[in-house]
Parts: structure tokens; C-alpha cells; sequence
């Protein structure tokens, strides 16, 4: 099954007097969500957690040959349930009266910015926990990579082909395509190293450059790199996509609470409060399609 990447669902009945600061503030949490985007939004309108199913068991998809006579098999296929309960994450941001009056609004945007920052990279930590927790496979880095010419070379403490292909085969061994790559950007920077990446990141299509974010494609795999990813591992995972047509989702992020920001006039302390809040969870219900590399470069 295809997910489709999405941003973060927002609200702006609480600051319904400030719209345009309310708009501002989610467009910088945005660009700074990365591994929350790997999981589809699952809004909880009512009650108090979600509970998700998928298949559980065998994925075998060819049927045996039935006998002249014999009773014809009967498919079942049996379901697991997973529970989860959203919890609340906010930060407060108080804005004093004298800085709004004295200062250049850079320095108040750059406030908003922080506030919006914190929040995106909570997101985004607690996405990342679950898949870390989940991951079905988990393999100690070799360092190794096969050279244009056939001959093998080894780069200790580095994602080299041959541990990113492994993990790409573990995930696969389970019908399921692997699609994405999530890197810490040291580990990144020791992919990008090995030469058979370098130059084509350097003469290719792909963008040479390392930010937080979407870098290119290695081995049909998009790569992602985000200072949430945990410095010394690296994760090959499919997003549900398979080739036995099962209901296998990677995950999902259940919102209870959209993120909301208050505006408060705080007169007792002559300030301004700028609010965000939200209730979410991030669950992960595949494990399977989570391959880890551990072993790679700290620093």
C-alpha cells in the first residue's frame, strides 16, 4: 500500500484573534519535521486512543496445488491489535512588553522561531524513538563497499554499500520495498565520503550539500538526514509499500489535540505568552519493515 507523506494538521481556534501570528508560527515548525512526515496522520475525533490492526503471521502469497477430490484450503489470515493513547507536549514563550517595544522584530521572530523549533524537534525525537524501539532487523556496520573496479575496501565506522544493501535485503526479505534512509548528518557525512556516493552526488543529480532534511537517493532509497536521528546508527525502512498486497503499514502519528498556539496578554507581568500545544502519539505496527545499522561513527 502507497502512504502519502503529509504536514502537520493545525488548529487556529485558540488563537483566533491572531491568525496571522498563529499562520507564522506553523510555517516555521514545517520545514523542520522529517521523520514525522514517514508516518500518515491518524486523527482521533473521539475516545481516548486508537487501536490499529494488521495482519499478523505468514505472508506467503502462493496457493498450493489442491488434489482431484480433496477439500480445497481455507485462507485465514490472522489479525493483531495495537493500542495507543495520545499525550500532550507544550511550550510557553513569554514575550516581555519592553522587548516588543524596543527591539528589532528579528529578535522577536527569532523567539517565535525557537518556540517553533523545540516543538518540531519534540515531533520529530518522539517519531524517531518508536522506530528505533520497533525495528524488526539490526546489523553491526562492516564498513565495506565493492569499488568500480571489483575490489572490495573497507571504511571502519561507515555505512558503507554492502551494510546498506544488507539492510535493504532484510526489510525486502519480507516483501516489503525499502524506500527510505534515515541518517544522522556525521553518519551522513561518512556516506557521502565513500566515493562511489561522492562523485555521484558531485556530478549527478543528487545535491552534494547536507542539511536537515531530503538529500537524494542512494540505491532507489530516499535519504533523509536530521539531527534526530541517533548519531552512530542508521535505519533502512519501507513506508508500507509490499509485494504481496498486505495491509502492513509502517506506522502511524494518532492526533487527538491539533497544535494549537494561545496568544495571552499576561498584565501582572506587563509580557505577552505565546502558547503551543498538541496530543499526539506515534506508533509503529511493523516492525518488520524497520531495518537498524549500528556500529557507524559517533563523531
Amino acid at each position: 500500500m502507497a502512504l502519502v507523506e503529509s504536514a502537520l494538521t493545525f488548529n487556529t481556534s485558540g488563537a483566533i484573534g491572531y491568525p496571522a501570528l498563529h499562520k507564522h508560527i506553523i510555517e516555521l515548525c514545517m520545514p523542520a519535521l522529517v521523520v514525522k512526515k514517514l508516518l500518515p496522520e491518524f486523527p482521533l475525533p473521539a475516545g481516548k486512543s486508537a487501536t490499529f490492526v494488521k495482519e499478523n503471521g505468514s505472508r506467503a502469497a502462493a496457493i498450493s496445488q489442491v488434489g482431484e477430490g480433496a477439500e480445497v484450503p481455507m485462507d485465514f489470515t490472522p489479525y493483531q491489535t495495537f493500542t495507543v493513547v495520545p499525550y500532550k507536549k507544550g511550550l510557553r514563550e513569554r514575550i516581555s512588553r519592553e522587548n516588543i517595544e524596543d527591539l528589532y522584530i528579528p529578535v522577536i521572530e527569532n523567539q517565535l522561531r525557537r518556540l517553533a523549533r523545540r516543538m518540531a524537534y519534540t515531533i520529530d525525537k518522539d517519531c524517531m524513538t518508536v522506530i528505533d524501539s520497533a525495528a524488526g532487523t539490526s546489523n553491526a556496520a562492516t564498513g565495506k563497499s565493492m569499488g568500480s573496479t571489483g575490489t572490495e575496501f573497507t571504511v571502519a565506522g561507515t555505512a558503507g554499500s554492502k551494510d546498506i544493501l544488507t539492510a535493504k535485503a532484510a526489510v525486502e526479505s519480507y516483501n516489503f520495498i525499502a524506500d527510505s534512509l534515515l541518517l544522522n548528518p556525521i553518519n551522513a557525512r561518512d556516506v557521502m565520503y565513500l566515493p562511489q556516493f561522492a562523485l555521484y552526488a558531485q556530478y549527478g543529480e543528487q545535491p552534494s550539500g547536507m542539511q536537515n532534511g531530503m538529500v537524494g537517493s542512494i540505491y532507489g532509497l530516499t535519504t533523509y538526514v536530521s539531527n534526530v536521528v541517533p548519531v552512530g546508527v542508521a535505519y533502512v525502512l519501507s513506508t508500507g509499500p509490499n509485494l504481496s498486497a498486505s495491509y502492513s503499514p509502517l506506522g502511524f502519528f494518532v492526533i487527538k489535540r491539533p497544535l494549537m498556539s494561545d496568544v495571552e496578554i499576561k498584565q501582572e507581568f506587563d509580557s505577552v505568552d505565546v502558547t503551543l500545544t498538541t496530543r499526539y502519539s506515534p506508533v509503529i505496527v511493523c516492525g518488520e519493515a524497520i531495518a537498524k545499522i549500528s556500529g557507524l561513527n559517533t563523531s
